[in-house]
């Protein structure tokens, strides 16, 4: 069974996290979910817990019953981390080797092939810092999954809508049988 590392930050696509736990398990694969705090605000660990049957980790410094830190312990498990929805805060952060919380730090104690779907405004993904920022990650071997022309939380329509959850499910599996 693959072991799947949701990082779930703070868009309000963040519901979507639920679709894709749902038809993760299906598919027979293990989901453990990682929150940032600001995934807090649009959907609960109480949630993804109850949907994945796994304790979601948004504790930087809650230890694991082997006292182990909890970024180290679910890198270590993960076969793949799929970042999704990826604010434009995450993918900076990550470009730019911070590891403030515990989905940046499990990111940089993985091992593991690492996919990121964004999700945020138009305006903000075509800004030319989040472009390099993307750039970098993807000459460094991180995946991405472009967002998609859609209706945005604003109101209006633009290329920022997360992708649909079919489509990265399948570059999910690829990456994985690869």
């Amino acid at each position: 069974m693959k072991n799947i590392l949701l990082g779930i930050t703070g868009s309000i696509a963040a519901f979507k996290a639920c679709e894709l736990i749902g038809m993760f398990k299906k598919k027979g694969y293990s989901v453990r979910c990682v929150m940032s705090k600001d995934a807090e605000k649009f959907i609960t660990p109480l949630t993804v817990e109850t949907l994945s049957g796994k304790k979601a980790a948004y504790d930087m410094f809650e230890l694991q019953e082997d006292r182990c830190p909890a970024h180290i312990s679910i890198a270590d498990e993960a076969d793949i981390i799929l970042i999704a929805p990826a604010t434009a805060n995450v993918i900076g952060e990550i470009s730019s080797g911070i590891c403030r919380n515990v989905l940046t730090c499990s990111v940089f104690a993985a091992t593991c092939p690492v996919l990121f779907a964004p999700a945020m405004n138009d305006k903000m993904f075509d800004n030319s810092i989040v472009q390099e920022n993307i750039k970098r990650l993807k000459k460094n071997g991180y995946y991405f999954i472009d967002p998609v022309e859609g209706d945005l939380a604003c109101g209006r329509k633009g290329k920022g809508h997360f992708a649909p959850v079919d489509k990265i499910v399948e570059e999910t599996e690829k990456i994985l049988t690869s």
